[in-house]
């Protein structure tokens, strides 16, 4: 049935008085190409005519354009807007790139009004510009990513990393197959992030799960000649350069989804991971974290420099830093007591 269409054939807005309220993101971009005569009046970032800075003008109008979504689009609803950016960018070739990221915390998304906002700032572009050349190209517009609905868009394929390579020797049992919900917890993770990923992994020595509940799970194996939780990172990383990487380590018994759509809603394409922060050091929690393709060189350097630990890869990088709470827990279970407590209060 088509959602704007009523029982009656009549025109009708989408009722979203069920949905819950959750926080929710959406990149759109467009480009302008400019021709040949606008090469003198790029200077820096800027490109300015006898109309004023363009680029200034274009940013203002497109966060005009993404409040006022909702007067322009019959059916989209009035959306309160929390966050609004603009990213505009020049090549050698004077293609203007305008990307623009609208966030929200509400019952449904906002791809429409970073599409608005996006286009309006490029035909603000093309406004300022139309006195000196007609000969412009708008476009194509699209729809980078979205987050936070039931639909997932990332810029690239989205795979999950469960990581489950580790000798578990204070354990002295393998962790991932402990049962804490009912299955082998790599498996209960691996259903988590099966909901939102094209694929998931488990990072893993060769033949390590031969012959258990986890043997029909596809595996990528460590080929990074160094040891530790960075090894199977950075071979997932290597093996499918373009994508993002939920990474996910076998021992947090709370994973759940809220966990994986807080991680989502913060998505940035142009950042190089969205990790939650340690309550007690404040240091980026590196095994569960959303990776972009970005960090894949950031793992690659601390492995020529022989650093294996995967929070000293982050402690100096610019990553944005999430506070656990809600539902969000990052709670691991290591040894043998640990988990025989766990175990108990669950029983």
């Amino acid at each position: 049935m088509l959602t704007h269409i009523d029982q009656k054939n009549q025109p009708t807005m989408v009722d979203v008085t069920s949905k819950e309220v959750t926080a929710r993101a959406a990149v759109a971009e467009t480009s302008v190409i400019l021709p040949e005569i606008f090469r003198e009046l790029l200077k820096g970032e800027e490109l300015t005519v006898k109309k004023g800075p363009v680029f200034q003008t274009a940013i203002i109008a497109g966060t005009m354009a993404v409040k006022r979504t909702w007067e322009m689009i019959p059916f989209c609803h009035q959306i309160p807007i929390e966050s609004c950016k603009f990213s505009i960018t020049h090549d050698q070739n004077l293609k203007v790139t305008v990307r623009c990221t609208v966030k929200t915390k509400y019952k449904t998304g906002v791809e429409m009004e970073a599409l608005h906002g996006a286009t309006v700032a490029a035909l603000t572009i093309y406004d300022m510009c139309k006195a000196l050349s007609h000969d412009m190209i708008i476009g194509p517009s699209k729809l980078v990513s979205k987050t936070g609905g039931k639909n997932t868009l990332l810029d690239g394929p989205l795979y999950g990393l469960v990581l489950t390579g580790g000798k578990s020797e204070r354990m002295k049992r393998d962790k991932a197959l402990i049962d804490y919900h009912g299955k082998p917890h790599a498996l209960y993770i691996s259903e988590i992030l099966d909901k939102y990923c094209d694929d998931v992994f488990l990072s893993a020595r060769a033949g390590q799960w031969t012959n258990t509940p986890l043997e029909k799970l596809p595996v990528i194996e460590d080929k990074v000649g160094i040891s530790g939780p960075i090894a199977g990172i950075l071979s997932a990383m290597e093996s499918r350069p373009e994508a993002n990487w939920i990474v996910v380590a076998c021992d947090l018994i709370h994973f759940n989804d809220e966990t994986v759509q807080e991680l989502l809603s913060h998505y940035d394409a142009d950042g190089t991971a969205v990790a939650f922060r340690n309550a007690e050091k404040d240091f980026a929690e590196p095994l569960c974290t959303l990776y972009t393709p970005k960090a894949r060189t950031l793992f690659a350097n601390a492995a020529k420099e022989n650093i294996t630990c995967p929070v000293k890869v982050l402690r100096n990088a610019e990553i944005l830093k999430l506070g656990q709470s809600g539902a969000v827990n990052l709670a691991n279970v290591n040894t043998v007591d640990e988990c025989t407590k766990v175990l108990n209060e669950k029983h």
